[in-house]
């Protein structure tokens, strides 16, 4: 019998539970439709379809990060405007903050540009948002700035802040297993992008605005 390819089996079983849990938000979708604005029970739906849509997001992650670190994956790299990119991200994951009563906004440098993979940063942001949005107490904010040589996409908060002491037992497990796999998603993933002798990577602070955790992406310009 050959040899078994583990990590390929377990990366085509995550690919059609992607597409299951795909088709559940779908029929999930349809369903509200049915309910009125004013219906108890839409809330709770409207709950439900935000983990899905998170556990979605993940299983990207994690297909993402398989093909990374396989060298399975070749970006596919193009200069985009920054506040627009940030503005996308907000479109796709406003509603989500909206149910937890978090305000998500965005702040970015006029004409600012950068030059990365959409689809790859697209997924990193939305790891970056779903575990701020476990700790955020009222608001999220995403920036986008120059800083020398890189351009900075940062998701901070203000929750408690990476490691803090004011983080319960529970919610220190809880911080230390959602990123610890997902941090180093976001490492991958800067440090696939290079120009000039340069690679990008990310940084893990306290946001000076917020006062909670702060996560940054640097990506050589």
């Amino acid at each position: 019998m050959n040899k078994i390819d583990i990590s390929t089996l377990l990366a085509s079983l995550i690919h059609e539970s992607k597409n299951t849990v795909g088709n559940v938000m779908f029929q999930l979708q349809s369903f509200k439709t049915s309910f009125s604005s004013t219906n108890n029970d839409l809330s709770e739906i409207t709950r439900i379809e935000g983990e899905l849509k998170r556990l979605n997001d993940q299983w990207v992650e994690y297909l993402y990060l398989y093909k990374l670190a396989s060298d399975g994956y070749d970006l596919q790299c193009e200069t985009w405007q920054v506040d627009e990119f940030l503005d996308d991200q907000i479109f796709v994951l406003n509603q989500s903050a909206v149910d937890k009563n978090i305000t998500l906004q965005y702040q970015c440098e006029q004409e600012l540009l950068a030059t990365f993979d959409e689809k790859i940063l697209t997924s990193v942001i939305s790891t970056g948002f779903y575990n701020a949005l476990r700790f955020a107490k009222n608001s999220i904010v995403f920036k986008g700035e120059a800083k020398g040589d890189f351009v900075v996409l940062s998701i901070e908060d203000d929750g408690p802040g990476f490691f803090s002491e004011e983080l319960s037992e529970e919610d220190e497990f809880l911080s230390n297993y959602n990123t610890s796999l997902g941090l180093y998603f976001a490492e991958l993933c800067a440090q696939a992008h290079t120009n000039k002798g340069l690679s990008g990577y990310i940084e893990k602070s306290t946001s000076t605005d917020l006062g909670g955790a702060s996560l940054k992406i640097y990506l050589p310009k």
